[in-house]
């Protein structure tokens, strides 16, 4: 992923600047310090978005066709763990943890497995889908 772009303000130019400084003598570490280099940055923030969600929601979709016998179901619940969805969206598991973290894909707590989150095929897609309509 490339580098945020970084806007960089001189603190000598700003109204403030006594101030600022006057703060930053107030701490003893930095008294040694040339307060004519202060600068203060900002970084652009960067929107979290899913790179090929058109590929994800395909294999997902290939996957579920394919392969819906293999899928297991216990008392009417499908059971689809971490492992088995990175496989079926073919991406790797810290991309999935990613996914989660930024809100893309959650899953949900298992009624037939004690403390357990699994992945249902439907919910996944249905969240990635939601996600390709808001990009």
């Amino acid at each position: 992923m490339p580098r945020r772009k970084q806007y960089k303000i001189l603190a000598r130019e700003m109204e403030i600047y006594d101030t600022i400084v006057a703060e930053l003598q107030k701490n003893p570490e930095l008294a040694g310090y040339d307060m004519d280099t202060i600068e203060l940055s900002v970084k652009k923030k960067i929107t979290p978005r899913i790179q090929n969600i058109d590929k994800a929601i395909r294999n997902l979709e290939r996957y579920i066709v394919v392969n819906k016998e293999f899928i297991q179901v216990v008392n009417g619940e499908t059971i689809v763990l971490k492992k088995d969805i990175v496989k079926m969206l073919k991406i790797s598991r810290p991309t999935l943890n990613k996914w989660i973290k930024d809100g893309f894909v959650s899953s949900v707590k298992s009624k037939v497995m004690d403390n357990t989150e699994i992945f249902p095929p439907d919910l996944i897609l249905a969240q990635l889908q939601s996600q390709k309509k808001k990009m």
